[in-house]
């Protein structure tokens, strides 16, 4: 008797093995703050809105914003180049202040030294007990790195600049630095080595991500919502030499400690899509737990999929906008789509193991 009533539960609990959509609550955000950027790199998929940008959401616009929702277990701020904008460090403190958001992460390309400096030395992460994050992209040994970003000499600016933010995350409580690397076809060669460097010379953590385009990178997204959007210059790496890359990668890992199991794992399921194998899980987070605000107030469920309303007409209340009818209406458009999204894949992945671990829970505690 016992058997069955576990099996019984466990059945209904697990009745869809790729997990279950949950309520659109939000729980991470990703924040385009400026359509600017110092540099002009070639696998960047916003190449277009950075080469003529657009307005951006005021202080007390954003004010509402964070005021409007629950409070977020991360924030992704990013652009452009988020260190452009003067008012950055007022934005990190509302979202701390207002929203009590756990953890604020800056994606930047690490040239502007002096106000990632600023903004560490307020310790706002310190004042509020919340984590700080700097994700700096380096894309490459020295020649790769310049030739990708069309800056040149930016790799030996940004290798001392990760020399002090390392500094500074040992003398700061809750600011860390990473380095991410945009695996494509031009540097796939060079990944182990710049692992080796980054770890051995600059003594930072480094996560990995494959280039992406929405023609090569999305499955299943009506094309009428879809957008038109693909790296300005950059290829893809080879589909052959994509396990041999996450062996790499695997092992950076394991050197560095382990510490990205969960990133690792992501990466996984990224390239079994590329090579034809769905993900074990639908996407669960995308316009229901994950949204994205662009920089002039619109809203989007992902990044591959246009915009379904703009801020300014919910009065910047992103609360409501998120449980209007306009949302529902995108939310039923992507119940059939798939994507390589980092954001989206490492999301519905820690929702699916949520939901696994709670179905499993609830069937080992059912009373025999």
């Amino acid at each position: 008797m016992r058997f069955s009533k576990w099996f019984h539960q466990s059945k209904d609990q697990l009745s869809d093995p790729r997990g279950s959509y949950p309520d659109p609550t939000l729980k991470d955000l990703i924040l385009f703050v400026t359509e600017r950027c110092n540099m002009r790199c070639d696998h960047c998929l916003f190449w277009r809105r950075i080469d003529r940008p657009g307005q951006e959401l005021t202080l007390e616009q954003l004010h509402s914003v964070a005021d409007s929702i629950p409070p977020l277990r991360t924030l992704a701020i990013t652009g452009g180049e988020p260190f452009l904008r003067p008012d950055l460090p007022e934005i990190v403190e509302t979202f701390y202040q207002r929203n009590h958001t756990q953890h604020i992460q800056v994606n930047t390309n690490g040239l502007l030294m002096e106000r990632m400096t600023d903004l560490v030395e307020l310790d706002l992460a310190l004042r509020f007990e919340k984590h700080l994050t700097y994700q700096v992209s380096v894309d490459g040994l020295e020649d790769t790195h310049d030739r990708l970003r069309q800056t040149p000499g930016s790799f030996k600016r940004i290798m001392e600049n990760l020399k002090l933010l390392v500094a500074y995350s040992k003398t700061h409580p809750f600011f860390r630095v990473v380095v991410l690397t945009n695996v494509n076809g031009r540097n796939y060669g060079e990944i182990d080595a710049l692992g080796h460097y980054l770890w051995e010379e600059i003594g930072v953590p480094h996560v990995y991500d494959l280039v992406r385009g929405v023609s090569f990178s999305s499955w299943g997204i009506p094309k009428e919502i879809r957008v038109d959007e693909d790296p300005r210059n950059c290829d893809f790496p080879p589909l052959d030499k994509l396990e041999s890359i996450l062996d790499i990668i695997k092992n950076i890992n394991t050197r560095e400690g382990g510490q990205f199991d969960q990133c690792v794992r992501q990466l996984e399921i990224q390239i079994e899509q590329y090579l034809g194998k769905p993900a074990p899980f639908r996407c669960l987070t995308a316009g229901r737990t994950v949204g994205v605000v662009y920089s002039d107030g619109s809203i989007a469920a992902c990044e591959f999929t246009t915009p379904f309303a703009t801020l300014s007409e919910y009065d910047y209340d992103l609360g409501v906008l998120w449980r209007s009818q306009e949302a529902d209406q995108r939310r039923s458009q992507i119940t059939r789509c798939a994507c390589s999204h980092t954001c989206f894949v490492l999301t519905s992945l820690q929702e699916w193991e949520e939901q696994r671990e709670r179905a499993n829970m609830t069937a080992q505690t059912v009373p025999g």
